[in-house]
């Protein structure tokens, strides 16, 4: 019997294995690009965030907690529930997360500062942020200006929403427009974090093989 996210769990110790295992032996590889967890949850901390869901808390976060790298050309960002705590509490706007929602959590990540939500109707705002949660975002490939969101439904099926700061119709259009009508997440949060982490590796090892 495998246990829960015992392969989640295996996966993010091969992808530091290959990390750690890269040739130069100037550069700390590891350092760089590998996956850190930043913390389990306690029950205690579950409970306070479990007014911010308005639906069941991934066991995940007791689990695996939070993970994240300091690569910013192949980072991971998935806050623990500590830091989560945090940003709903902030008082100043731009660090300020507003709800666990998707499009907050997608402005939070720019500092609240995305006019182009303002001509989004209220209404769908208010609809995807209570049905569709974020958990973290990856960025991949030196593009500062672009992240992939992790997301999830009611029943708890995960997805990705990318973002470009150039491409909000594209945003709007492809990803949240549809869930509006129908979730659009296929997988359960192993397969989806698994198959970040086997992108964030395939990124990572062809850029040094061009180098």
């Amino acid at each position: 019997m495998v246990l829960a996210m015992d392969v989640l769990k295996a996966r993010i110790k091969e992808f530091n294995e290959a990390i750690a295992n890269l040739p130069d032996e100037d550069s700390d590889y590891l350092h760089y690009f590998g996956i850190e967890s930043t913390g389990l949850a306690s029950a205690e901390q579950l409970n306070e965030l479990l007014p911010f869901f308005d639906m069941e808390v991934p066991a995940y976060y007791q689990q695996i907690g939070g993970l994240r790298n300091d690569s910013e050309d192949y980072h991971l960002n998935i806050p623990s529930v500590s830091t989560l705590l945090e940003e709903l509490k902030a008082e100043r706007n731009s660090d300020k997360r507003y709800s666990m929602g998707l499009i907050d959590a997608i402005k939070h990540s720019w500092g609240n500062d995305r006019p182009e939500f303002q001509h989004i109707s209220p209404v769908e705002i208010d609809y995807i942020n209570a049905n569709y949660k974020c958990i973290g975002f990856y960025r991949y490939d030196g593009q500062l200006e672009e992240a992939f969101y992790i997301y999830f439904d009611a029943q708890h099926q995960f997805g990705l929403a990318r973002y470009h700061q150039d491409e909000f119709d594209e945003l709007w259009e492809e990803h949240l427009t549809p869930m509006l009508t129908k979730s659009q997440a296929d997988k359960s949060l192993e397969q989806l974090l698994i198959q970040v982490l086997d992108c964030l590796e395939e990124g990572i090892m062809n850029d040094l093989d061009e180098d």
